[in-house]
């Protein structure tokens, strides 16, 4: 009896120390790209990865960088799909307390992206379209998430303060494509590995 009391004292203090422990995270996840135009039901799926840094616990605080690499979409029509492939950098604030054995958070934070790779399901998307295409993106997320052991697993709500494309550039290719004028809306959800 003693020596199992000693063993879920240990891995008990281990849960705490690895709870908020600090260091290099690698992460890979789904997510799943929306319009905010409402006559558009359909969204469009992706993935991405990345690497992160969580920096230790301060009243519950940590702050968590990442650079990741993500590949999203838009549903132009029933037919046609606009692939885009960009670089994110979230700047993630986390608060949550240290339990024993985990540590569930709360995080919100602005982020920063560039697409530079479009690519199309079908052939004949105008040029124009894909010119009038926004390179950076910015705007804020807010998720939840937990830490427990070496794992993070984490969700997360993205609105963008940009549309995808440049409205004024593109106005008579645009008129038949709405879903380019809207503000992009994204909801991921990642795993990640906490070294």
């Amino acid at each position: 009896m003693k020596k199992l009391s000693l063993l879920l004292v240990s891995i008990l203090c281990l849960g705490v120390l690895n709870a908020g422990a600090q260091g290099l995270i690698v992460k890979a996840g789904w997510n799943y790209n929306k319009s905010s135009v409402k006559e558009i039901k359909d969204g469009h799926s992706g993935w991405q990865a990345g690497i992160g840094y969580q920096t230790g616990t301060a009243y519950g605080f940590s702050f968590q960088p990442e650079i990741l690499y993500k590949v999203n979409g838009l549903k132009l029509s029933d037919a046609a799909n606009l692939s885009l492939s960009k670089i994110e950098v979230p700047l993630n604030l986390q608060w949550g307390p240290d339990l024993l054995i985990a540590r569930p958070f709360i995080l919100a934070g602005p982020y920063f992206g560039y697409s530079f790779r479009v690519k199309s399901n079908v052939d004949g998307i105008p040029e124009e379209v894909i010119k009038s295409l926004n390179k950076f993106d910015f705007g804020v997320g807010v998720g939840l998430g937990i830490n427990f052991w070496k794992i993070q697993i984490a969700g997360k709500y993205n609105w963008s303060f940009g549309t995808f494309a440049n409205v004024k550039s593109a106005q008579d290719v645009l008129a038949h494509f709405d879903n380019l004028k809207s503000h992009p809306r994204s909801f991921e959800i990642s795993v990640a590995l906490r070294f």
